[in-house]
């Protein structure tokens, strides 16, 4: 009688784990989550963002990505190569003429003057925070010249960066048939451009106070980053960020975010101007999850 009731037991078990493992089939596949571990594996976001990717800022190792090797207008993002390069070739605290190629120039600016002198830290500031156009074309001049010349070195820096997705032909980030990037190249762009103290701390600031120039008083130049001003998503523990937009359907953003001493880049490419924070903070709730799942469950 007992070994009867046992062995009732063994087919009874073994029944219900089959029913378990088909449920937990049938549930993954239909997109949800199952560990047998506790830890749930994290289901892919849905966001407006045509490309965006997340990386490991330690590691540069892909954590998120959709299609990110397609090649988008980058923007006004490409604003962090151009701050990038002009700090190789010049010192913060040089001084760089406005010429009237660069007062001139449309879209955001930083009400720059002709044959004003700012400081290259200024112009740094005034090309990421109200993202002027204006300060990224001075910068441009103040190192080569002219903007075709000082493209030649943003694909320069690119290709040494590893960019196999992208070209740039000006530096502030105007929509071209020959300027275009990818995701993935702006996140190796991103994550060095953040190694890089000033651009870092500039991207991280929502109010600056510019020097007192020759054409100018002393004044204040702020964001065009809601993640950065606390206006989105004020707990995301994104620090810093640069914005692009050319209308409400054609916007980009990258972000820093640090989350439990763990920091990230984020791009999204390819957005309309409310869904880039959108979009950036779903790919980084979803990439921080996976980050704690592969931790339990594969040890990394």
């Amino acid at each position: 009688m007992e070994q009867t009731h046992s062995v009732f037991k063994r087919e009874t078990l073994g029944r219900w784990t089959a029913v378990l493992l088909s449920f937990a089939l049938i549930f993954t596949a239909a997109g949800g989550t199952f560990s047998v571990y506790g830890a749930e594996k994290p289901v892919r976001p849905t966001v407006s963002a045509k490309s965006g990717i997340v990386i490991d800022a330690e590691t540069g190792k892909t954590i998120y990505s959709k299609n990110c090797h397609i090649k988008r207008d980058p923007l006004s993002t490409t604003k962090l190569l151009t701050c990038l390069v002009a700090l190789e070739h010049l010192d913060p605290k040089d001084t760089v003429t406005v010429n009237k190629v660069a007062a001139n120039t449309g879209g955001s600016t930083a009400n720059l003057k002709a044959g004003e002198k700012v400081k290259v830290k200024d112009l740094i500031y005034a090309a990421l925070l109200p993202s002027g156009n204006d300060a990224a074309v001075a910068l441009a001049y103040g190192v080569s010249g002219s903007k075709a010349k000082f493209a030649v070195l943003m694909n320069r820096k690119a290709k040494k960066l590893g960019c196999a997705d992208s070209h740039f032909s000006n530096p502030h980030g105007w929509k071209a048939k020959d300027h275009y990037a990818s995701a993935y190249d702006m996140a190796k762009i991103t994550k060095a451009a953040m190694e890089v103290d000033l651009i870092r701390t500039a991207c991280s600031t929502e109010l600056y106070r510019m020097s007192k120039t020759n054409k100018h008083k002393a004044r204040y130049i702020a964001t065009t980053n809601y993640l950065v001003a606390g206006k989105k998503y004020p707990k995301s523990g994104v620090f810093a960020g640069k914005t692009g937009t050319w209308d409400s359907r054609n916007a980009s953003l990258v972000s820093a975010c640090k989350r439990k001493g763990k920091t990230v880049y984020a791009v999204v490419l390819k957005d309309t101007t409310g869904g880039r924070y959108t979009s950036t903070n779903k790919i980084l709730n979803y990439s921080y999850k996976k980050l704690d799942w592969l931790l339990e469950n594969e040890g990394i």
